[in-house]
């Protein structure tokens, strides 16, 4: 059995091969019987049987030598479906020989076919061998696949087209295309012996077996220029758009679009580089960021650049791990070195994209929140190591400028991502303290300036890492900061001292004494220094923004006293080397004279710290400062606490301090002197007797040099020192002594003497006044010393000395103080009194402060005649209440407080700054309170509240405020407090701001001093003036009530008084005006004293009282009221009492936003519904949208409406809601879209603003508001969007005409119809571009059928009632954006949206009609057949029913659409839009022709296309015949003259046309004719003559259209338009010629003998007429029948010549045209070879003397050619016999050599001469 199969299969072995021998001759049977029978014949290789494989490997080797010719076509389709089925190795490599043999040999198409079957199981390939052959088949056919367009409905089916349905196989030969992207040119080519070298030296990330692969073990595979050889560029640039193509999911091809975007081929990257940024791929999922780092370990420094900027996407690839730091080491490995096998740009590249990722991960890493302890210091190293390779801290220097900049670059980003790194990652103490000092090495060393902000930048991103509490490393950190702070300028090219100062204010604690004393130091920067260093250690020692430095952290204040033996450590240091030894200014080792300025910072700062300390300060704020200041000298309580702090401090540390302040002062008094004697002065003021101010005594002396200072502060605190300490100074009469002489010796100082006069004056009375508090006066000396100041003090006031007024009335105001220095006589009482009254009117504050210390003593009390002293000034201070200054009426209450409570008032006791002791004492007892002056005080000042002068409420409210300031301990004014009450709340309807504000802090004040009962009516009082909606104005004629101009009456008077009111209704007669001007008023106080609310910590008074839930909504509104007294106050108020505002705002927002959004609709006044909006739009930011949904229509209702407010500021409050409410919207949107919230905000908004409560409101306003919101939405709207799509589209392309400038429409009307084209298109292209119609193309985004069927009728009725032109437009660019776009939902509607741009095509506006026209053309793209054959028949018909030029303008602007637009369209429809565009670029319309040629042209341009649409032509030129306009007869006739013209270009010089050709011609061309003369017909009576010319078979055999043509030639030529014969003639002339059957010279002659006969008129002669001669002339000599002209030449001359000479007038005008023809007819002549035997010598002799007639005419040299040449020709005719035989004709021969002679001997110019030369030669020859 096994034997007979052995036999049948060799039997069919050789039956195959015999018969493929029998056809091996014949190649197109061989290839039909190799199709059925080869695949069947290499099968039998795979038999199990030795002898049939045998006997089929030779006939496979018969084969290959019959299929040598390459016609033979193999059956490769079935030799790849036997490859594919088969399991034979053998079978499998003879198939994929003959394959890869038969693939060259098929066509385009059946290769592409082949493709499925290639890659179908592709993968399952085990043969290595013959995985690489049927490889190599794909890319040869890959090389023919026609790549669709992406997203196209072609490339989306295409994975299944091309078999690659299974993944596995995609992913297969995605992984062979990634490789073949990198291989290289050098190693396709590379031999085998050289291949390894290669890969070593250069990797590219193939093993030598993929090479192996790629190259099919052929090295010629890819060798350029070789047959069947495959181009690896072309294949590689098909291999990524293969790649890009739906054919591969975005999974399987990343990795090898990453090696396509890493090719030096732009055709191959920029296709690779688009996908990858299309890419879907999460760069977040694990396995991907791996094979991203295996491939980044394998692949070239190219794509390694690729895959770490897909890295630098992903936060997985920062996760710390070793792949990161491998990979770095990797690259820089290739980059480094001697021999680095990567340099110039490429190195640079993989730099820059290495630090890029590294950027990445160090930002990425600083948001994980965890530290890095392996991989953040390892990569760290490793940048180090590139910025030292790189030289440093100078950079090595580079040749080329540009490398080295880029290099600069990269070391600046290597330096920020090393501190960025630094700071997230972990390191141990020493190698981070090592890290800092090299990057502050590198600070003050590196010679960039650019590079220096990458350093800092670095430096502050290592904050981080020393932010420890670890003592130890803390220490490091300060010697650290200290060595670079006291480092030298000039050793570094720049200062590291900004950085110092913030690593000392951000990683060290406020405490900390180092980290302070680097503030100092920067503090006192020098003008040399940096700004930000000044700005920082101001920082530094600024406890404010220690607490905002360290927010996680308990504010600690430095120990004061380790702080002052820190910095006033008077202990020699030893001089540096880089110092100079000179000697030094300050005491202090710290201070040398280069940091002396740090002096008096150090100074100011321990004071600082000490009251801080003192007063225990747990909190500080912004100003603290201020507060500090104020406190210690303004609060009673704080200074008593900062006695009892001194008392349990060590007074040595204090006095450490003390000292340094008067070293500074002793030592330089220039620098910092101010500083020093303020520390030194405050802290005295507090300091006890013995333990301090008595040891410092003996150094009083020091301060009396700084009264020559030229600063008046320094002199007053040095004074008050002086005051404290001398008393305790055992020299102290010395000094006194010193002093009097001084005042003695200057009576009258002059100006330079006069600050030291003054504090010499103040530091006796100082000295006297301390004295006396200290009873350390002596009783013999103290009246002596006390009259000689006080006589000295009275001199001072009384002169005209300002400053020594002010420094004798403060002297005498410190012995007033002190109870003595009081005048001995009255008369001296009262001159005092009226001198500071005097002063006091002039605004003099001392003078007031003066006036009331003068009554404090005892002796203010007695009285010789009645009225006290005391009394008297009382009477004076009152009487100040009209002074406009507000100050001076603060310093007039103080005055009044000292007068009356004297020692009891507190601004008598802040004034103290001794310890009073013994008679001091005393003293000080019995100056207390006068009970019954405080009485008539407090009665007198209440009253006055009540008064209706305006600069008396204003005085009595702020001097009541400042008796219960100063003196609200005394029970008599504790009694009053609620008198005092009302007259402040009656003082808060006050028009003036600062009474408001004085009323406000009075009630404040007494709420503070008063008893529970009077705080609860007092809250009574606020909230019923609160919430109540009237005011009680109490008035008399004097009463204020409007401000000067607020109610203008004319020339220049206005209404401010009640008597004013009244006096103007007794005006008019019309009484009820003072109603109305009452009811203006009480509104006015109403907010006035609302105004007035919560000033001043009134607010305070509320925060702890039960409040009605009702106050809430009205609260809520006044906060946001447009008087920004109210606003402040009310804002107070709600912080007081709402705590915890969210809850409150929770449990009220109904309430609230119910009264606010009635407050818009309801209120009267303009501030109402202004503070509505505001409120309205804070109370819903922030909100969740639910919280609010149903009020959100009602909110854009109100807004829109008060938005057309006729109150400015009312609208703009509206605008500002609005816009709170679009962006709050649009920022919902942005988020999440597709969020139940966003969904239903849309749903309601949209509807209420596409309504005309919005966008189609009248008011301008809302209308542009509604607009801008609408966009908004759209633009982020997304799919919530689609139900309300068809209507924001429509009222969109309204709007877009509705929202041109009126001034646009304006100008429009009164332009030039060409300036108005212009403007057309600008406003067109406006509408186009505008954010209405962007609006429109975010809608159509979301376009789905659903959409779709909403959109279009809407969008129809739209197009139909458009009246504006942007509307127009809009409409026109919707349709092509969906025909473009949405191409899939617009086929069911597409006939519906063509019919109805019908009539649109035709609108009179030209951008109009254009762009509807290319809408409608891009329409047709998707449109049905019907539709396009539908809307192309009505184009035709318009144009045919066209009765002007412009509907035919038209036409041809939708034709032209379709043309350019739509050529698919246009191809499919060439039978029709093809002819109509040739019929139609003929039209007489210039605009027409243009375009419908261009439109020709686009699509055919040829001859040929002519002839093959010629009965379609032929049609509409009948049509166009047929009809009544003239227009369309002049066209068609042109397009005959043109037809006729094509087609005998078409056929050729000589041939033919068809006789169907002619059929359709004829008819058409006669009625053409036919026509009467017009402009441009001479082109249709040009084209006759060459139709029938080719036209033969028309005429011939045919004597009636024989005769007719004949007879249209004549008609034709007799016309009586003189423009129009000359051409007549000439097609006469042609036609003539082309009438071979028909003799008519004679008929000819007789036309046009007419017009060579001149009259003997002398006239000169037209252009026209001319043209006449020419053409009638050139007719004459031309229209000879040239079958005569072959038998007999002669009478054909003779007739010619005898019509010649008849016209010889006309001859010598038209020279030209004679030698012209004349050579024509006789070289015709001469070439007709007949034998003249006849003796012709008569018409040779008239033919050479009309050739040589009027030889003195011929002047030009072209005319004297035209001759020369003539006369050869007739020479040449003459020896031709043509005039009989030469012999026996002598004479004639000798008379034609010696004319000839003679012509040449004159003639000039060369070239004729040669030309007659030639005709004696002829002659003579």
């Amino acid at each position: 059995m096994a034997s007979s199969n052995e036999s049948t299969e060799l039997k069919l072995v050789s039956s195959i091969r015999y018969k493929l021998a029998a056809v091996s001759g014949d190649e197109k049977k061989l290839s039909e019987a190799l199709q059925s029978r080869l695949a069947p014949l290499l099968e039998k290789a795979g038999s199990q049987h030795k002898a049939v494989r045998e006997d089929t490997f030779k006939a496979f080797m018969s084969v290959r030598n019959f299929i040598q010719p390459s016609g033979v076509i193999l059956p490769v389709a079935a030799l790849l479906e036997q490859y594919k089925r088969t399991a034979s190795p053998i079978v499998k490599q003879l198939d994929l020989s003959l394959i890869r043999e038969g693939m060259p040999r098929l066509d385009q198409s059946q290769r592409r076919s082949l493709l499925p079957v290639v890659l179908r199981d592709v993968s399952k390939e085990t043969n290595s061998a013959n995985a690489a052959g049927i490889f190599n088949v794909f890319l040869r056919l890959l090389l023919d696949v026609k790549i669709p367009g992406r997203g196209s409905a072609d490339d989306l089916a295409l994975r299944q087209s091309v078999g690659l349905t299974n993944p596995l196989d995609a992913r297969y030969i995605a992984d062979w295309l990634g490789k073949l992207f990198l291989l290289r040119q050098d190693l396709a080519l590379a031999s085998e012996d050289d291949m390894v070298a290669k890969l070593a030296a250069s990797p590219s990330g193939l093993t030598k077996d993929d090479v192996a692969f790629l190259r099919n073990k052929d090295p010629k595979l890819w060798q350029p220029n070789i047959p069947n050889s495959l181009s690896l560029p072309e294949c590689k640039s098909k291999a990524a758009a293969f790649l890009a193509s739906g054919a591969f999911q975005d999974d399987e091809r990343y990795l090898p679009i990453i090696c396509a975007a890493g090719s030096s081929d732009s055709r191959t990257s920029s296709v690779a580089d688009d996908v990858l940024k299309r890419s879907s791929v999460d760069l977040e999922s694990e396995s991907v960021v791996r094979s991203l780092f295996v491939a980044h370990s394998t692949l070239p420094a190219a794509h390694r650049i690729q895959i770490l900027r897909l890295l630098s996407k992903s936060t997985r690839a920062c996760i710390p791990t070793q792949q990161v730091v491998d990979a770095v080491k990797d690259d820089f490995a290739l980059t480094t070195g001697d021999k680095c096998p990567i340099v110039g740009l490429e190195a640079l590249k993989l730099h820059k994209a290495l630090l890029s990722f590294l950027s990445w991960v160090a930002r990425n890493s600083s948001q994980s929140g965890t530290a890095d302890t392996q991989m953040g210091p390892a990569l760290v190293i490793i940048l180090k190591d590139y910025i030292l390779a790189q030289g440093w801290p100078i950079p090595n220097p580079r040749n080329s400028q540009a490398q080295s900049q880029d290099e600069q670059r990269l070391r600046a980003i290597a330096y920020e991502t090393i501190g960025t790194l630094a700071g997230v990652s972990c390191f141990e103490n020493r190698a981070k303290n090592s890290l800092l000092k090299w990057l502050f090495d590198s600070l003050v060393s590196d010679p960039s300036a650019d590079i220096v902000v990458y350093i800092e930048s670095a430096l502050s991103s290592m904050m981080t890492l020393f932010r420890s509490p670890d003592s130890a490393q803390q220490r490091d950190l300060e010697a650290l900061l200290l060595e670079y702070m006291n480092s030298p300028e000039t050793q570094n090219i720049r200062t590291a001292r900004h950085v110092v100062v913030r690593f000392a204010n951000n990683c060290i604690p406020y405490s900390n004494i180092t980290a302070r004393w680097i503030g100092i130091l920067a503090a006192a920067a020098g003008s040399s220094d940096r700004r930000d260093i000044l700005e920082e250690g101001q920082r530094g020692l600024d406890p404010w923004w220690a607490s905002k430095l360290h927010p996680d952290e308990p504010l600690q204040f430095p120990s004061w006293s380790e702080l002052a033996s820190f910095l006033f450590d008077a202990t020699p240091r030893q001089v540096e080397e880089h110092e100079m030894a000179v000697d030094q200014t300050s005491r202090y080792a710290l201070y040398p004279n280069d940091r002396l300025q740090a002096f008096p910072i150090a100074i100011r700062f321990v004071k600082q710290q000490f009251f801080l300390t003192a007063l225990a300060e747990k909190k500080v704020e912004i100003d603290w400062e201020s507060r500090l200041e104020t406190r210690i000298h303004n609060d009673l309580v704080a200074r008593n606490s900062i006695r009892e702090y001194i008392d349990t401090v060590d007074p040595n540390s204090i006095l450490l301090l003390l000292y340094a302040a008067l070293d500074g002062l002793r030592d330089h008094p220039d620098v910092g002197a101010e500083d020093c004697i303020t520390c030194l002065a405050d802290i005295l003021t507090f300091a006890p007797t013995k333990p301090i101010v008595s040891v410092l005594a003996k150094r009083s002396h020091e301060l009396l040099s700084l009264r020559r200072s030229n600063n008046q502060r320094i002199r007053q605190l040095a004074s008050k020192a002086f005051g404290i300490l001398a008393p305790w100074d055992d020299q102290a009469s010395l000094h006194v002594t010193n002093l009097r002489e001084f005042l003695s010796s200057t009576n009258e100082p002059t100006a330079s003497l006069s600050g030291q006069y003054q504090s010499s004056l103040t530091y006796l009375a100082s000295y006297i006044s301390r004295a006396t508090y200290y009873d350390r006066l002596s009783v013999t000396e103290a009246p002596d010393h006390i009259q000689f100041v006080s006589k000295c003090a009275l001199a001072g006031m009384m002169g005209s000395d300002s400053s020594i007024q002010n420094a004798s009335m403060d002297s005498l105001a410190q012995l007033w103080t002190a109870d003595i220095g009081w005048p001995s006589q009255e008369g001296d009482i009262i001159t005092i009194i009226d001198r500071l009254m005097s002063l006091s009117l002039q605004g003099n504050e001392k003078a007031i402060y003066a006036l009331g210390r003068l009554a404090v003593p005892k002796s203010s009390q007695t009285s010789g005649n009645g009225q006290t002293p005391a009394e008297k000034v009382l009477e004076k201070l009152f009487d100040l209440s009209d002074i406009k200054r507000t100050e001076l009426h603060f310093a007039t209450g103080e005055a009044i407080a000292a007068a009356i409570a004297r020692w009891d008032s507190d601004s008598v006791q802040l004034s103290i700054d001794a310890q009073p002791a013994g008679h001091g004492e005393d003293i000080i007892n019995g100056l207390r309170k006068k009970p019954q002056e405080v009485k008539a005080a407090l009665d007198r000042l209440i009253s006055n509240c009540k008064a209706t002068k305006p600069s008396l409420i204003k005085a009595s409210g702020i001097w009541l405020f400042c008796i219960i300031q100063y003196c609200s301990g005394l029970p008599d004014v504790q009694s009053r407090l609620r008198d005092c009450q009302v007259a402040f709340m009656r003082l808060l309807t006050a028009r003036d701001e600062l009474v408001q504000e004085t009323a406000s802090r009075g009630l404040a004040l007494v709420y503070e001093k008063g008893d529970e009962s009077l705080k609860g009516d007092l809250v009574k009082d606020l909230v019923g003036s609160f919430t109540g909606t009237k005011t009680q104005l109490k008035v008399d004629e004097d009463t204020e009530l409007f401000d000067v101009g607020a109610l203008p009456t004319g020339e220049g008077k206005s209404i401010t008084s009640y008597k004013d009111i009244i006096d103007l209704a007794n005006e008019v007669g019309d009484q009820r005006l003072i109603y109305k001007f009452m009811a203006l008023a009480t509104n006015a106080a109403t907010w006035t004293a609302r105004s007035a609310f919560g000033r001043f910590g009134l607010s305070n008074i509320l925060s702890d009282a039960e409040l009605d839930p009702k106050i809430y909504p009205k609260l809520y509104r006044y906060r946001f009221d447009p008087n920004s007294n109210v606003r402040r106050s009310m804002d107070d108020i709600w912080k007081a009492v709402v705590k915890d505002q969210t809850v409150t705002i929770d449990a009220h927002f109904e309430a609230i936003m119910t009264d606010l959004l009635k407050s818009i609709l309801d209120g009267r006044e303009w501030r109402v519904r202004e503070a509505s909006c505001a409120a309205i739009a804070d109370l819903i930011y922030g909100q969740p949208y639910a919280k609010y949904e149903k009020y959100y229509v009602d909110i854009w209702r109100v807004a829109l409406r008060v938005l057309d407010d006729q109150k400015t500021s009312v609208r703009t409050a509206a605008l500002k809601l609005c816009m709170g409410l679009s962006k709050t919207l649009v920022t919902q949107l942005r988020e999440n879209n597709s969020s139940s919230s966003a969904q239903a905000m849309v749903a309601q908004v949209l509807p209420f603003l596409l309504s005309d409560k919005g966008i189609e409101n009248s008011a301008e306003e809302i209308k542009f508001m509604a607009i801008s919101t609408v966009l908004d939405v759209v633009k982020n709207g997304g799919d919530a969007l689609k139900p309300f799509i068809p209507t924001i589209t429509t009222h969109c392309l309204g709007l877009l005409s509705t929202v041109e400038p009126a001034q646009v429409n304006y100008y429009y009307q009164r332009v030039s119809e060409e300036d108005r084209e212009g403007l057309d298109k600008l406003r067109s292209t406006a509408a186009t571009r505008s954010p209405l119609f962007e609006c429109i193309v975010n809608c159509l985004r979301f376009t789905d059928e659903d959409v779709m069927a909403l959109l279009a009728p809407q969008l129809v009725a739209t197009i139909k009632s458009a009246l504006g032109m942007q509307t127009k437009i809009g409409c026109s660019e919707v349709l092509s954006t969906l025909a473009l776009r949405h191409s899939i939902f617009l086929t069911p509607y597409n006939a519906i949206f063509v019919k109805s741009l019908y009539t649109q095509i035709l609108d009179r506006n030209n951008e109009v009609s254009k762009a509807y026209a290319t809408s409608a053309a891009y329409l047709l793209r998707s449109a049905s057949p019907e539709t396009r054959d539908r809307y192309t028949a009505r184009l035709i018909e318009l144009y045919f029913n066209a009765e002007d030029d412009l509907r035919r303008q038209k036409v041809a602007d939708a034709v032209f659409a379709i043309a350019k637009v739509s050529p698919d369209a246009f191809t499919d429809l060439e039978t029709r839009l093809l002819p109509f565009a040739y019929f139609a670029k003929f039209d007489t319309d210039d605009y027409v022709s243009e375009l419908c040629e261009a439109a020709w042209n686009l699509h055919a341009g040829g001859n040929h296309t002519v002839k093959r649409y010629v009965n379609e032509i032929s049609s509409l030129i009948s049509k166009g015949l047929e009809t009544s306009k003239w227009a369309l007869q002049h066209g068609a006739a042109f397009t005959v003259a043109s037809l006729v013209t094509a087609l005998s270009n078409a056929v050729g010089k000589d041939g033919q046309f068809s006789e169907s050709i002619l059929q359709q011609i004829w008819p058409v061309l006669d009625k053409a004719l036919s026509l009467k003369t017009f402009e441009g017909k001479e082109r249709l009576v040009a084209a006759y003559p060459i139709f029938i010319r080719h036209g033969k078979g028309l005429w011939e055999g045919n004597t009636a259209v024989s005769a007719q043509t004949k007879k249209i030639a004549i008609r034709e030529a007799k016309r009586n338009n003189d423009q129009y014969r000359p051409y007549a003639f000439e097609a006469l002339a042609q036609y003539a010629a082309a009438r071979e059957d028909v003799d008519m010279y004679a008929e000819v002659v007789a036309i046009v003998s007419e017009h060579l006969t001149l009259d003997n008129d002398t006239h000169k002669l037209t252009d026209l007429e001319r043209r006449t001669i020419d053409a009638a002339l050139k007719t004459a000599m031309t229209a000879y029948n040239r079958p005569r002209m072959q038998s007999d030449p002669a009478s054909v001359l003779g007739d010619v010549i005898t019509t010649v000479e008849d016209a010889k007038q006309a001859v010598s005008i038209v020279k030209d045209t004679l030698f012209a023809n004349a050579l024509s007819i006789l070289d015709q002549a001469a070439q007709s070879g007949t034998v003249v035997t006849k003796d012709e010598s008569v018409l040779a002799t008239r033919w050479f003397r009309i050739l040589l007639q009027d030889e003195a005419g011929v002047v030009l040299e072209s005319q004297r050619m035209a001759r020369a040449n003539a006369v050869l020709a007739f020479v040449t005719a003459w020896k031709k016999r043509l005039f009989g035989s030469v012999e026996g004709k002598g004479l004639l021969d000798e008379e034609i050599q010696q004319k000839l002679t003679q012509m040449k001997t004159t003639e000039r110019s060369l070239d004729v001469q040669r030309l007659l030369d030639q005709a004696l030669q002829n002659l003579q020859g």
